[in-house]
């Protein structure tokens, strides 16, 4: 089985400024793929997640309160979310349910 065909969400590639609070700190980093929840539009996510783009070091449990720029609908989206992954890139968010 391919990492595509293990996905339960299909992907969108994006690149969006992001901030986001992880322990009471602020970060920012990038979005760089989203998880679209079988829906064809950022705002209309209920499941799903994002790939953030950051360099600074994460552990996989913690919650994710993130803002940025929806390019759906032009207007800032806030979501909340939990570390699944950890790269040395950055971290895999899987959304909380709205």
């Amino acid at each position: 089985m391919t990492t595509k065909e293990k996905r339960e969400h299909a992907r969108g590639s994006v690149d969006i400024p992001v901030e986001f609070v992880v322990r009471g700190r602020l970060y920012q980093g990038r979005i760089k793929n989203i998880n679209r929840g079988g829906r064809i539009t950022i705002r209309e996510v209920n499941k799903g997640g994002v790939f953030i783009e950051s360099e600074m070091s994460f552990s996989i449990g913690q919650n994710v309160s993130m803002t940025y720029q929806s390019p759906s609908f032009f207007g800032e989206e806030n979501r909340i979310g939990k570390i699944v992954w950890i790269s040395p890139h950055g971290i895999g968010v899987k959304f909380g349910k709205p």
